[in-house]
């Protein structure tokens, strides 16, 4: 099990046992049909590739693009780029307070190691935003990670803490923004892959944000140091913990204006549809040649009856005969790829929205009927993605049901992905 369906599991059962505390809040439909919903994110985003034909072709197809996605750090936030940071001032001098009470409290190791990282910290803050940290600065990071993390059961002022706070995010910045270059330069492996590289990208662009903008180190708080050590386990360790997840889930609600679960798995749909777009073009030309092809045989058949045909005619004839039967079933099985996918993908995009919005907003939408749909189609997707179902081997009712679903929800899920395209600067299918 990846992260991303770790992170899903938390975020279930949290919403699922908010039904009873909020229940007055949000009708139990609503809930029920979150809980399926989120549920059938996590085996979608488990076993997506089993039941959507094979998704790594999509994302060979789009891999160039991703790969090419500049970090979003190097697009956010340019007015500040020569200035540096606002804060920068009011950093060092709350630093050299930080400094003075551990040496005030006679903690001589631990002042003397605090006073280099915060001076490494100061060094970092020059040039940080216009280049990556060295091998041997990583080295000299890691280390000051350590000795902030030595001050975390001190007695400090409000103000020192702030101070060691916004030092340790600017640490942590130059390393993560560091890593996640390294990681596009070896490219992207799979979809967790894929999906820990997005979240991390995003939660960055937050930080960065903050980073840039923030006047003064009380505009800091415990959530930003949060964002930024998250992104950080996500690069590397790819853990989060059921409490860390939830608590995430809250911060990207609150500043994202959707839960954890959309936030990350979107991704998923502009690959997928971008996989959906790419199969209905590639039918689209093989129904040409299986037409152009037809039309040959046809004309040749006839005129095969009023006369024999030539040698050359017939060659052509005996060697279409094959390769028209070939295009046929390569036809069928787009069609059926297609047409599966198509409804699989544009489902999902009806559970982001599920997730996304409240009852309110689904009745102001006209959405509010198709709560109780969503928890049985997450799970007949549920049903699919554990047990490897074929999309034929489901009953008519059932097909019908995720079509029609799927149907409601198509444009607004290529408006979604076409939005995140243009976030990366990738290129749809025509």
């Amino acid at each position: 099990m990846g992260w991303f369906s770790r992170a899903c599991s938390a975020v279930g059962r949290a919403v699922s046992s908010a039904v009873s505390s909020v229940g007055r809040a949000v009708s139990s439909g609503l809930s029920w049909a979150r809980e399926k919903a989120s549920q059938a994110c996590d085996w979608i985003a488990e076993k997506g590739e089993r039941f959507i034909d094979n998704v790594k072709n999509a994302y060979r197809a789009v891999k160039p693009f991703l790969e090419k996605a500049r970090p979003w750090i190097n697009s956010v936030a340019k007015i500040v780029a020569k200035a540096g940071f606002p804060w920068a001032g009011s950093l060092i001098a709350g630093m050299g307070k930080v400094i003075d009470g551990l040496f005030a409290l006679e903690n001589s190791p631990v002042a003397k190691s605090m006073e280099k990282a915060l001076r490494g910290v100061i060094k970092f803050a020059q040039f940080v935003k216009q280049r990556y940290l060295t091998p041997e600065e990583v080295q000299e990071a890691e280390e000051y990670k350590e000795t902030f993390a030595d001050t975390e059961n001190m007695h400090l002022s409000e103000e020192q803490r702030k101070s060691i706070q916004l030092a340790q995010m600017l640490n942590n910045y130059g390393l993560i923004k560091t890593q996640l270059r390294d990681v596009l330069e070896m490219g992207v492996g799979d979809f967790q892959h894929y999906l820990r590289l997005r979240a991390t990208q995003k939660l960055l662009d937050e930080a960065d944000h903050k980073l840039t903008t923030t006047q003064s180190i009380d505009e800091v708080n415990p959530d930003d140091l949060f964002l930024i050590n998250t992104a950080e386990k996500l690069i590397s360790t790819a853990e989060l913990s059921e409490q860390d997840a939830i608590k995430l889930d809250g911060i990207t609600q609150n500043r994202f204006g959707k839960p954890l679960i959309p936030f990350v798995f979107e991704e998923l749909i502009l690959v997928w549809v971008q996989k959906q777009q790419s199969l209905e073009k590639a039918w689209k030309e093989c129904s040409q040649e299986v037409a152009k092809d037809k039309v040959l045989k046809n004309r040749l058949e006839v005129a095969k009856k009023i006369s024999d045909l030539t040698s050359e005619e017939t060659e052509v004839y005996e060697s279409l005969l094959p390769r028209l039967a070939g295009l046929e079933t390569k036809l069928q099985r787009l069609d059926k790829e297609r047409r599966s996918m198509k409804s699989y993908v544009y489902a999902a995009e009806g559970f982001m929205q599920i997730l996304e919005k409240d009852e309110g907003m689904l009745e102001a939408e006209d959405k509010d009927y198709l709560i109780d749909d969503s928890a049985e189609i997450a799970r007949i997707i549920m049903k699919v993605a554990q047990n490897n179902v074929d999309w034929d081997t489901l009953s008519s009712e059932e097909q019908s049901l995720i079509t029609d679903y799927a149907n409601i929800f198509e444009e607004e899920g290529k408006a979604r992905a076409e939005h995140l395209a243009q976030e990366i600067g990738m290129e749809m299918v025509a």
